[in-house]
């Protein structure tokens, strides 16, 4: 199987959900103290370590892309993620997050990372789940350096009321005209934060593109647009 990014032969998975995320959220995972993940297929599977197979998509990305090439767009959801979570007080719909204190002196650089971290994400469950989107401009942004311009994304407060530490993934849905996809939106989950990621071809003026945020425009502060 070749690297969905650079073609060269995919000899690793990336994270469903970061490293980083599922380390921050529930610490130490083993055998004494396993994940539970359930998925449309399956239900409470014991999983006994992060590096587990179950919670990575397929072989798709080789090992310099999933590393070295996107290590820079690992970082700075890593730091986005943190800030999100340990807010003091919690977001909530209609909350203002000032980027200038999570990333001082970098905010448009560092939202560009974020971006392309999810615009990975994105390409994998676009080549795991054989959606057909284009993945050329995918690996275009993330080997270049540059925005996707059909991937934007928003910030939504996750409302759980599960008594449980929980992170997780949504499923990719869509809207077709005339037999081509021209939108597509799906969660990513970590405790009190929601990332909304949307494709949406140009001509598309979408509800859920109001509050979402593209790196050509982003400013230093981003609104909590929901709450999921």
């Amino acid at each position: 199987m070749e690297c969905w990014i650079c073609g060269d032969e995919a000899s690793t998975g990336e994270h469903l959900i970061k490293a980083s995320d599922l380390r921050s959220v529930f610490g130490k995972v083993s055998q004494r103290t396993p994940l539970y993940l359930s998925t449309d297929k399956a239900r409470n599977q014991i999983v006994s370590g992060i590096g587990s197979d179950k919670l990575k998509y397929s072989a798709l990305l080789c090992a310099r892309c999933n590393n070295e090439r996107t290590q820079p767009y690992d970082r700075a959801w890593e730091r986005l993620s943190a800030y999100l979570r340990s807010r003091d007080p919690p977001i909530r719909r209609g909350t203002i997050i000032r980027l200038d204190t999570v990333f001082p002196g970098c905010v448009r650089k560092s939202m560009l990372h974020v971006h392309l971290y999810f615009v990975k994400l994105f390409g994998c469950l676009i080549k795991q789940e054989s959606i057909p989107i284009d993945l050329r401009p995918f690996s275009q942004a993330i080997i270049n350096g540059q925005p996707h311009p059909n991937v934007w994304l928003a910030l939504w407060a996750n409302k759980t009321h599960q008594p449980v530490r929980h992170v997780g993934q949504s499923q990719v849905e869509t809207a077709q005209l005339y037999g081509q996809i021209v939108y597509a939106t799906w969660f990513y989950f970590v405790e009190r934060a929601a990332i909304n990621v949307l494709y949406a071809e140009p001509t598309e003026r979408r509800k859920g593109l109001v509050y979402a945020w593209h790196p050509t425009s982003v400013g230093k502060r981003i609104h909590v647009a929901h709450e999921a």
